[in-house]
This record gives structure tokens, sequence and C-alpha cells, in this order.
């Protein structure tokens, strides 16, 4: 009776002892996934052109650029200060009225700013110099609702497009939750994209060249790129 015993008990240790082998590698495999993903930003593996797009330049398989992020207006200027100069910051009402984004040909505009952040879903706003001190100011903008941003901007995009003065090419820089638009050279504004972020382009039937990548922005008919133009 004890030998049966005996081996019952051995033949229970050598299934735990299976059991324990097969979690180790399950959880050994896991950890190996979620190091894999925390090293390419949590993201799947990108399209098989070379160059991360499905050929016709979107960003291929859900593999979707991470956006940086900003805990407000001081560490905007702090990010963008990475690429390129922004001397004397400020975050004064009589310092950021914007062209793109405020009405700056009203007298008002500085009283208007309230209005006009809850429409473009602005939470905080900044001004800098750059190198060439010019009067226009890199103007910085931490966005609480990216969606409300970008569907004002493409609609005072079109605007201006359909009134003959709108520029269709990529100006504004958005990272996650804020947006920037820099006075400065070609290559800094290139540089814009090692700091996390895409061009924002809402202009009517805007197609960037087929080397660059694209992706959907939040709103219909935006993009985000990585061209920027020279």
């Amino acid at each position: 009776m004890r030998t049966k015993q005996a081996v019952a008990a051995f033949a229970v240790l050598l299934a735990l002892a299976a059991t324990s082998c097969d979690d180790g590698d399950g959880q050994a495999a896991s950890g190996n996934s979620q190091a894999s993903a925390a090293g390419n930003g949590g993201q799947g593996a990108l399209g098989s052109d070379g160059d991360g797009t499905d050929g016709d330049g979107t960003v291929a398989g859900g593999g979707e650029a991470q956006l940086a992020s900003v805990a407000g207006a001081d560490e905007l200027i702090r990010l963008i200060s990475n690429v390129t100069t922004c001397e004397s910051p400020s975050t004064d009402p009589e310092d950021t009225t914007f062209t793109g984004v405020d009405d700056t040909s009203s007298e008002t505009a500085v009283g208007q700013e309230s209005a006009t952040n809850a429409e473009w879903g602005i939470e905080e706003r900044a001004t800098c110099d750059g190198e060439d001190g010019s009067a226009n100011g890199h103007q910085l903008i931490v966005v609480s609702d990216m969606a409300r941003f970008e569907a004002a901007f493409k609609a005072r995009q079109e605007e201006e497009i359909a009134a003959g003065e709108g520029d269709t090419r990529t100006r504004w820089f958005v990272g996650k939750n804020f947006a920037a638009r820099i006075y400065a050279t070609d290559s800094e504004e290139r540089d814009m994209l090692s700091l996390g972020t895409l061009g924002l382009n809402c202009a009517p039937g805007y197609t960037a060249p087929p080397n660059s990548t694209t992706q959907d922005a939040l709103v219909d008919g935006c993009v985000l790129t990585d061209f920027v133009d020279a």
C-alpha cells in the first residue's frame, strides 16, 4: 500500500514540476513581448516596404507614430528649445495672439482669446523669439482637445484657401497635446520631427510626396505627415 502511495505522490510531484516549467516559459515569453512593445513605443511592426509604409505613403499595419506630450507651456518651451532658439518666452495674452488662430486684424483679438481658446480646444499659449529676433515669434499651444483644435484649424485653412489667401503647406507640428508653428530654418523645422511631432495639414486634397509617410488625424480631411515643406 505504501509503495502505491509513494508512486502516486511521485507522479503528482512530476506534474507540478512540469506545470511550473510551463508557467515560467509563458511568463518569459510574455515578458519578452512586453519588452519588445516597450522598445518600439508599444507599436506593432510597421509595413514591409522598408520605410514603414504601405507603399502609398500611409503608415502601415496600425503602426502609427507615437506623439509626444507635454505637462504645460513651460515644458513645451523647453521642448522647442531642443531644435531652435527660443528666447524671451512669454505667456502674456498681449504676446500670444497668433496669425492663423486669432482674428489678428481685430483690435479686440486679445479680449477674444478666451472664446477662441474654447473654440480651438486651447489650454495654454506661449511664444518665444527665434535667433533672428523677428516679429514672428514661435507660436506654441498646449491643447486640451486635439480633435477640436484640428476641426478649428481645418475650418480656418479651408476658409483662407477659398479666399485665395491660404497656405497649403504644412506649417503646424503637433504632438499628442500640443501644437507649434516655428519661424526657423528648414532644417530646424525638419528637426521638429525628432521631438515626437508630425506636421498637420487639412488642405482639401492634400497629398504628401510618395517618399513620405502620413496617417489619419483625428478629424476627417486632416492628415499627419513627416513631410516638411522646404
